[in-house]
């Protein structure tokens, strides 16, 4: 298999007192919704941010990414919920259509 050289990243791809990107925000907005309780979530609704910064969007960042981790890891050892009892299905007769024949 081939080797890639990658780049390395240069040092002003992050400036910690920078504005944050419509991209961050984007992705702050996203992790706030996904954090919150399945019962609070509306969908179209994305709550407001209060990052001004670079650094301040990748802290926050990393406290809604290890929240949500850990909701999920909690939500995993959840024994499954038991299906219910089947019931019988019940077939209904298809109603047909008459085409006619062209000429």
């Amino acid at each position: 298999m081939a080797v890639v050289k990658v780049p390395k990243t240069p040092k002003r791809a992050f400036n910690k007192q920078r504005r944050p990107s419509a991209l961050l925000k984007g992705q702050i907005s996203h992790l706030e919704w996904a954090a919150l309780p399945a019962s609070k979530r509306k969908p179209g609704q994305l709550p407001k941010i209060n990052v001004r910064t670079e650094g301040q969007a990748a802290e926050r960042i990393a406290k809604l990414t290890t929240l949500v981790l850990e909701q999920s890891r909690a939500y995993a050892g959840r024994a499954a919920p038991q299906p219910g009892p089947k019931r019988a299905a019940t077939h209904r007769k298809k109603k047909t259509r008459v085409t006619r024949k062209r000429r």
